[in-house]
């Protein structure tokens, strides 16, 4: 009879960081996925534009005006501050990472703030369009873009208030410092993924 060879995992750690850790590939899945699902609104986007052959197309109501591209200072402000909320997260995830619960504590309050103001732009950014959702394709299309995007900036929002809230009662334990990081990836990817749909709403049609 053949012996079988038996690792001793008994000294290994309960939780590790980045691809160690089980939480960091369903989180990477699940990016993966959501990404695919901004590609197919972007892929009707195109679809549609070459359906018409203004974009955006010109309003109906009295005065006509062709000159309907939505605003930029709302969403081009978003996109400065999303792309300095980075840099909290990002010190957010160093100090999960060293258990600094002081520095994470700070990092996590400012994360909020500036995923909080980024939401309430997103509000004036809906406005901006000059379309209502129902109004025709184009307005229903960059809605679908904007509140599918602005789900994302509320669940990770509220994401890092829920962990913040937890180290602020609890304390900084092994799992949720890998909790932390985790999230922090996930707003990577929201900043990320914002950047070339804010190209293509806004800028496109201007460029076009």
């Amino acid at each position: 009879m053949s012996e079988r060879s038996v690792l001793n995992c008994s000294e290994l750690p309960e939780h590790a960081f980045d691809g160690r850790a089980p939480i960091w590939w369903g989180n990477l899945l699940l990016l993966a996925i959501e990404s695919t699902m901004f590609g197919i609104v972007i892929a009707c986007y195109f679809y549609f534009h070459q359906n018409f052959s203004y974009w955006p197309p010109p309003r109906n109501v009295p005065p006509t005006t062709y000159d309907t591209a939505p605003d930029l200072l709302a969403p081009t402000s978003n996109v400065i501050l999303l792309l300095l909320s980075c840099v909290p997260m990002y010190l957010l995830d160093r100090a999960a990472r060293a258990g600094k619960i002081k520095a994470v504590r700070i990092a996590i309050v400012v994360s909020i703030i500036f995923g909080a103001a980024a939401v309430a732009l997103r509000c004036f950014e809906f406005r901006d369009i000059h379309f209502k959702w129902d109004a025709n394709a184009y307005g229903s299309i960059v809605w679908a873009v904007l509140s599918l995007h602005f789900a994302h900036l509320i669940t990770g929002t509220l994401e890092t208030a829920v962990l913040g809230a937890y180290v602020f009662v609890r304390g900084l334990d092994a799992k949720h410092r890998v909790d932390l990081t985790v999230t922090a990836v996930y707003w990577y990817w929201i900043v990320g993924v914002w950047i070339p749909l804010y190209a293509i709403l806004y800028w496109g049609p201007r460029l076009g």
